[in-house]
């Protein structure tokens, strides 16, 4: 049998570099390779611009709103008041004061993205 003799690398002879190797890898020149940035990481989209927590904690205060909308555990030292959207952000609810309710970090949590009136029958049992 007679051995396969294959031509030598393009690359043979020379210095080979992790830009010039990209760039005979990709068929791409070194110049564009060195300016090569990787894409931006993924991330979540930044928060719809509303009202800000000062802004709904103050009109809450102002209507005199200080227990969880769907328990009615007053707040104090021990029942934190948390912001909730009635509707969730997740199925196109909007950050604006009309959709935001104070709420009990318990129901807060337990509601997650469900509808309002969902967590409100499993609350009623």
């Amino acid at each position: 049998m007679t051995p396969v003799v294959r031509p030598a690398p393009p690359t043979a002879g020379r210095a080979v570099t992790p830009v010039r190797a990209l760039a005979e890898t990709f068929s791409v020149t070194a110049r564009t390779v060195s300016r090569f940035q990787p894409h931006a990481p993924l991330r979540p989209p930044d928060p719809p611009h509303g009202p800000s927590h000062f802004e709904v904690l103050r009109a809450w205060e102002d209507l005199d709103w200080w227990s969880c909308a769907y328990c009615d555990a007053p707040f104090g030292p021990k029942v934190v008041c948390e912001i909730d959207h009635v509707v969730p952000l997740a199925d196109g609810g909007p950050h604006e004061l009309w959709n935001l309710a104070p709420s009990c970090a318990e129901c807060n949590r337990g509601k997650s993205d469900s509808p309002a009136e969902v967590w409100l029958a499993y609350l009623a049992g």
